[in-house]
């Protein structure tokens, strides 16, 4: 039984042990610019969510033996604080979901999220990366949860937010990250 499986399969198991072994060499070779990137990624949108001329401080998780996880960043400028920014993440409708989020120095309001990886669904999901929803985050209150609402006015700062049209899940999946981020970062910081 073993023998006829070898015989019929042998082919379709090479071609398999060929293309895995040269997908893992190509991934660690291009593992630490992928890395690179991803940190570029993370200092443009820092610079975007405090601006250019901030400085940016990122803090160190000391439980981390290898002294390479960040556990925060802090935005300054001449010497004061701009604010505060976490990376978090959480489950949305088709995957994990990974944000920027940023706070001012007073833990007052929202200085605005930024999305580093979301593979939620094409047309629908996926506009938690547009500059409209995004734009929602902008000067919202931080101290009570951000709640998600069907329909309202975009233009108002409040703890609402509206959902996108078709995609209720990612929206509220996006909100409960920022809450649970906001919170993480309060008592990392204070």
């Amino acid at each position: 039984m073993i023998v006829k499986f070898l015989k019929d399969s042998w082919l379709v198991l090479l071609a398999a042990l060929v293309f895995g072994l040269g997908v893992s060499g190509i991934y660690g070779q291009l593992k630490p610019r992928i890395e690179q990137n991803a940190q570029l990624k993370i200092a443009r949108e820092l610079k975007e969510l405090f601006g250019e001329d901030a400085m940016i401080d990122p803090k160190i998780d000391p439980e981390d033996s290898d002294g390479k996880r960040v556990l925060y960043y802090q935005a300054n400028r001449s010497g004061q604080t701009l604010g505060y920014a976490l990376e978090a993440v959480g489950g949305g409708f088709a995957d994990n979901i990974r944000l920027l989020l940023a706070v001012d120095a007073e833990f007052e309001k929202l200085k605005g999220i930024a999305v580093l990886k979301s593979n939620e669904t094409p047309g629908f999901g996926d506009k938690i990366k547009d500059a409209e929803f995004k734009g929602q985050f902008g000067d919202c209150p931080v101290g009570q949860k951000l709640i998600v609402t069907k329909s309202g006015e975009r233009s108002v700062v409040d703890e609402k937010i509206v959902s996108i049209t078709g995609a209720t899940i990612s929206s509220q999946a996006v909100v409960d990250i920022v809450n649970g981020g906001v919170e993480r970062l309060r008592e990392i910081v204070k």
